[in-house]
C-alpha cells in the first residue's frame, strides 16, 4: 500500500465484540502521517474499563506486528496463568500427557527437584511428583548442572546411619 492508496481509501473500523461478559470496542482510522490509529478497549458488564491498548501502526508493518503481538500475548498468558499443577485438571487436549509438561519450572520446583534427586529419588517418583515426563525431569537436572548429558541416573543414596550407631560391618570376603 502506498501513500496515495491510504489517503484515497481510508481504513476506518468501528467494531464491537462481545466475548463472554466482556465487551470489546475496536476503532481504527487513518492519520495524517500515513499511519493507522488503533484503539481497543474492553469493559465488563457494568461498563467498567478492564483493559485499554492504543497506538499508531504503519500499514506496511501490520503482518509483522500481528506475529509480535500474538507471541507476546501468548507469553503473557503463560506467565500470568496459574501453574498446571494448581488447576483442577488438565484441559482435554492435554489428557493422557504429564500434567505439567511444557509448563515453566519455578525456582521452588528447581530447589525441590535438586533436593529430591540428591536424596536418591527414583526417576519415576520424580515424574509423578512433578507431573513431568522422564525426559523433562532429566533435562531440567542437566540444565541445573546436576547431571551431564548422557550421564546415567545415580542410584538411590544409602540413608545415613543414626547418630551413635556402629559403622556397618564389612562385607564378607568372596568365596572361592
Amino acid at each position: 500500500m502506498n501513500d496515495t492508496t491510504l489517503q484515497r481509501s481510508p481504513i476506518t473500523l468501528d467494531r464491537r465484540l462481545m466475548i463472554g461478559e466482556t465487551d470489546y470496542q475496536v476503532t481504527a482510522f487513518p492519520t495524517d502521517d500515513q499511519r493507522i490509529d488503533l484503539c481497543i478497549v474492553s469493559s465488563d458488564g457494568d461498563g467498567q474499563v478492564i483493559s485499554e491498548i492504543s497506538g499508531g501502526l504503519s500499514p506496511t508493518d501490520l503482518v509483522g506486528l500481528t506475529d509480535v503481538l500474538t507471541s507476546t500475548l501468548a507469553g503473557l498468558i503463560a506467565m500470568t496463568s496459574p501453574p498446571l499443577s494448581s488447576r483442577s485438571g488438565p484441559p482435554p487436549e492435554r489428557r493422557g500427557r504429564h500434567p505439567n509438561q511444557g509448563a515453566r519450572w519455578t525456582a521452588e520446583d528447581d530447589a525441590r527437584l535438586l533436593t529430591r534427586y540428591r536424596e536418591g529419588a527414583r526417576l519415576r517418583d520424580l515424574m509423578e511428583e512433578f507431573g513431568r515426563s522422564g525426559g523433562g525431569v532429566r533435562t531440567r537436572l542437566e540444565h541445573l548442572g546436576e547431571l551431564q548429558q548422557g550421564e546415567p541416573w545415580r542410584p538411590a543414596a544409602a540413608p545415613p546411619a543414626p547418630a551413635g550407631a556402629p559403622p556397618p560391618a564389612a562385607p564378607p570376603p568372596p568365596s572361592s
